[in-house]
């Protein structure tokens, strides 16, 4: 009984590191990508900072949009890992400032990427609006 414990305990955690290596990843590739001057409008973001309490609102104005080519499984990953860091934020951030300060960093580009999200799901609605004949504003 104590084996089958044990062998979830470790699954679970190489899944959580996975996770976490795979998002962090993600975040990374988008912090590189610069923000259009239309979403930086619409969201208020100006440079490359963003605040990881942005990330709910980022995320409810990319569902307004229509999904790309697999970019819903992508933000729902980042979501997962913006969830698992206000965890990590709130259980190790009074005892290890550093990493709660990592977390806030890493949360911050959770949020941007979002906002990149919105950007890219834009740009290909609009795309698809001019394949179709029509203009947008």
């Amino acid at each position: 009984m104590i084996l089958p414990a044990i062998i979830l305990v470790v699954a679970v955690a190489m899944l959580l590191q996975f996770l976490v290596f795979y998002c962090r990843l993600l975040v990374a590739a988008g912090r590189r990508v610069e923000l259009s001057e239309s979403v930086r409008q619409v969201t208020g973001i100006e440079g490359q900072r963003v605040s990881g309490e942005e990330f709910p609102r980022l995320r409810r104005l990319v569902d307004l949009c229509p999904r790309t080519n697999g970019d819903g499984y992508r933000l729902g990953a980042i979501r997962a890992y913006h969830a698992f860091l206000g965890v990590f934020q709130v259980l190790f951030g009074p005892v290890v400032p550093v990493a709660a300060a990592w977390a806030t960093s890493e949360r911050s580009g959770c949020a941007y990427y979002a906002a990149v999200t919105l950007d890219a799901r834009i740009a290909h609605t609009r795309r698809i609006l001019e394949s179709d004949s029509l203009t947008l504003p």
